[in-house]
């Protein structure tokens, strides 16, 4: 009965590929990483979840993935116990590129929830950073792809690390705590890498939403609030009123305008997120509160440090997290409560949660993430839970198949700081593992056999 839905699977994928431009992928003998849904969802078997695994391990998997030819979405597939050579007999003049990952570990690529990635090549260089626009008019409005360069060096130097996409945002400045709007980009280094180009609204509150509001939180909170309901309102007279407040305050530090409200309509709407950057336990009730409000918000709070104090709260809400693991020491008057068990706490109360690299040199440094990750394990998460924190959960927020468009084969534990991908795909296509770094390592290695001096290697 296997042998015979394997068979309509290959003629399923021929029939969506027969014309394909990109070759489709076929790895044997994967030691594969995913979690338990996604696997029952893309095992290609009637046969009930094979029970040895652990942790969401498979032993013995041969994946194959296709393209998806004339605008068909890519397909995955997952094959337990089949043989590679009957799987290549099925697919006949398929063409295909085969990479045998000989056991080693093969997961989705990385997925990075929050970064300046591309947005910057000197932060402290204005004229080479364009992560924020202080003396601009406009704020929601601008969207961090036109930022983006995909052909930065950062995005080489992080891909390495096994890192295939990443969320990029811009941050607040000027005279509102709207930062813009975020995007979604894979890290081809192509000028086609950006997936999505809205994606999301960031806005800042806490001590960072003081600077941009006139210098306290209050005034952050209602300018988030007036933002909120002039995109949001529902009659002649509550619409004109708010319009004519927004517009009467365009020039003043409290209010956006009628044209970058609309910006906002997605987001009153639940189509995007809201990711709101906010610390304080305090801060966090009143973001919850906002959300009985505006009831179809979809929130995600970041950084996020006191999370840990109203946990349940915020999983009763269906509120979303982004944390960084690593934050347990003060660095501010309203991270004081900053803890280790902030995500074990967060696990706990049944809240979902996304693992981020928030330190300064993180967001753009973001192949670090893996680390960060396996440094929850070591504080007491679960470790298949720790690596959907950094693949499968924050894509799913944005509606991202990740199974899908990436494949990192690796050559040990992904979260062991040892480790190394070895090989990489992004949307079917081999990626070069090569970056500045390595190519500075290797030109100036000590024990490079070439007698021609450094200036002319």
């Amino acid at each position: 009965m296997i042998r015979i839905f394997n068979y309509f699977l290959i003629i399923l994928i021929f029939l969506l590929n027969h014309s394909a431009y990109a070759k489709d992928l076929l790895i044997t003998n994967a030691k594969l990483v995913i979690d338990e849904k996604t696997f029952k969802e893309y095992l290609a078997s009637t046969d009930k979840l094979p029970t040895d695994y652990i942790n969401n391990i498979h032993e013995n998997i041969t994946i194959y993935q296709s393209m998806g030819a004339g605008g068909n979405e890519p397909m995955t597939f997952f094959f337990k116990d089949t043989e590679a050579d009957e799987i290549m007999y099925m697919l006949g003049d398929t063409d295909y590129v085969i990479k045998n990952a000989e056991g080693n570990w093969v997961t989705s690529g990385i997925f990075a929830p929050f970064s300046h990635l591309g947005m910057a090549d000197i932060g402290g260089e204005d004229l080479t950073n364009d992560i924020s626009s202080p003396g601009s008019s406009t704020t929601i409005s601008e969207k961090a792809s036109d930022s983006f360069n995909p052909q930065s060096v950062f995005v080489a130097n992080n891909r390495r690390h096994g890192i295939t996409h990443a969320v990029i945002s811009p941050t607040a400045s000027g005279n509102s705590v709207f930062a813009g709007t975020g995007s979604i980009v894979n890290l081809t280094g192509n000028y086609n890498s950006v997936v999505k180009e809205r994606a999301f609204v960031l806005a800042q509150l806490g001590e960072k939403g003081t600077q941009y509001s006139g210098g306290s939180r209050s005034a952050s909170l209602l300018q988030l609030k007036e933002g909120l309901d002039t995109a949001n309102c529902n009659n002649d007279r509550t619409c004109r009123n708010s319009l004519e407040r927004a517009i009467n305050n365009i020039n003043k530090n409290s209010y956006i305008s009628n044209s970058e409200s609309e910006f906002l309509k997605r987001v009153i709407r639940g189509n995007i997120p809201l990711i709101i950057s906010v610390e304080r336990a305090i801060d966090i009730i009143r973001v919850i509160n906002l959300k009985k409000t505006f009831e179809r918000l979809d929130i995600i709070l970041l950084g996020a440090s006191e999370a840990w104090k109203v946990a349940e709260q915020i999983a009763e809400n269906n509120i979303k997290v982004m944390i960084d693991p690593h934050n347990n020491l003060p660095s501010s008057f309203e991270t004081v409560d900053s803890s280790l068990k902030n995500i074990i706490i967060l696990d706990e109360a049944g809240a979902d949660y996304a693992i981020a690299n928030l330190s300064a040199l993180g967001l753009q440094g973001i192949g670090t993430l893996t680390q960060h990750a396996g440094n929850a394990v070591a504080n007491g998460l679960d470790w298949d839970k720790a690596f959907a924190a950094i693949t499968s959960t924050p894509a799913s927020w944005f509606n991202l198949s990740l199974i899908n468009n990436s494949l990192v084969i690796w050559d040990g534990d992904p979260l062991n700081v040892t480790s190394t991908p070895t090989s990489m795909f992004i949307n079917g296509q081999e990626q070069s593992l090569e970056s500045r770094q390595t190519l500075l390592r290797d030109r100036y290695n000590p024990i490079n056999e070439t007698e021609k001096a450094y200036k002319y290697r």
